[in-house]
């Protein structure tokens, strides 16, 4: 779990690190950067990872590398960020615009993957892991537009096996920014509400315009945004982002404060939505340049009998002397709920107190 926190806290810092103001087009171009159009079109899942190893270095690296990417969350159900497929070398070629693409492989074995890897990789990079032992090296885009391939390279077998352990958690924090940076530049293609709608709170948010209010409680301190189509078919999602905050002269916020708001919030503002303490995530986050805490995992909603995933954050700005918790739910009975919370996750980090 620690591992977890950390990986979303360096993910959190890379996506504040890129953000941009100025939005002449009403549009917010965060993440405009992403892909490059001058390439082909990228294919496969967003969340299937292709890798190559010849089987004796795969042995040694399954381990870390399976768990490490194909780590689960318990929601309504278990799902995986990623799922791995195992690919033979000999379809490199055919495979080599797909999305996400994992190379493991070392200097000194002839077999076909790190024969394969030592014909294209630079002289540099190799000449790097002679003298060091090993080495992660990463391109994007660099044969279609929206793609990030991974390239782990030992001296020795051995070693290999000993960087494979080391970076399994840096190789899922990479691949995770990626779909974290693409759920992003798919959710603000349009444009974002405007932002003389947040004159009175605050604070303000980069919401698409896809979005309408559903709550707009001034006096409570709380606002709240809905997406969801007109038909409300269960084949798509209804997403929500919601903000609640109070003045609170010292800092008051930890777990228990944020259990209490949360199922408040619930009762009062989504008709009796509820979790159990027992069944969620809870933990010490990074949310922004702020220490918090996060709750992750299942809601439901006995009297209309649903349920679905929810996220939670909260934290304390000191120069305001004002405590936030951030909240994402989804109801989706069809599909998976974990790819609609990062997104939701990407458009709750636009975040900025005034």
């Amino acid at each position: 779990m620690r591992k977890l926190i950390i990986v979303l806290s360096l993910i959190l810092i890379a996506l504040s690190a890129c953000k941009k103001t100025d939005q002449p087009s009403g549009r917010y171009p965060a993440f405009d950067n992403l892909i490059d159009h001058a390439k082909p079109l990228a294919m496969g899942d967003d969340r299937d990872i292709y890798v190559f190893c010849d089987p004796a270095n795969w042995k040694a690296l399954e381990p870390f590398i399976r768990s490490g990417i194909e780590r689960e969350v318990p929601i309504t159900y278990p799902e995986k960020y990623f799922n791995l497929v195992l690919a033979d070398v000999k379809d490199a070629l055919t495979l080599n615009r797909y999305r996400n693409i994992l190379y493991i492989g070392d200097l000194a074995s002839s077999t076909p993957v790190s024969a394969y890897m030592k014909n294209i990789l630079d002289k540099s990079f190799k000449s790097r892991v002679e003298s060091s032992g090993g080495d992660l090296f990463i391109t994007k885009n660099h044969n279609s537009r929206d793609q990030i391939m991974l390239f782990l390279l030992g001296k020795d077998p051995l070693t290999l096996s000993k960087i494979g352990a080391l970076q399994a958690d840096n190789i899922f924090a990479l691949f995770l920014k990626r779909f974290t940076e693409r759920q992003g530049y798919n959710a603000y293609q349009i444009k974002v509400i405007a932002a003389d709608f947040f004159d009175p709170y605050p604070f303000s948010l980069q919401i698409p315009e896809n979005y309408r209010l559903f709550s707009n409680d001034k006096i409570g301190h709380f606002l709240s945004f809905i997406y969801r189509i007109k038909t409300q078919d269960r084949q798509f999602p209804d997403k929500y982002i919601s903000v609640y905050y109070e003045p609170m002269p010292e800092n008051k916020v930890e777990l228990n404060w944020l259990l209490a708001k949360r199922k408040e919030l619930g009762q009062k503002y989504f008709d009796g939505d509820e979790f159990d303490p027992n069944l969620i995530r809870k933990e010490a986050v990074s949310f922004k340049q702020y220490q918090g805490y996060r709750l992750l995992g299942a809601w439901k909603n006995m009297k209309l009998l649903i349920g679905g995933g929810f996220q939670s954050y909260a934290f304390w700005d000191a120069k305001t002397k004002t405590a936030y918790l951030i909240d994402n739910i989804v109801y989706f009975p069809a599909g998976d709920k974990l790819p609609i919370l990062v997104e939701l996750y990407v458009i709750s980090n636009s975040f900025k107190i005034k």
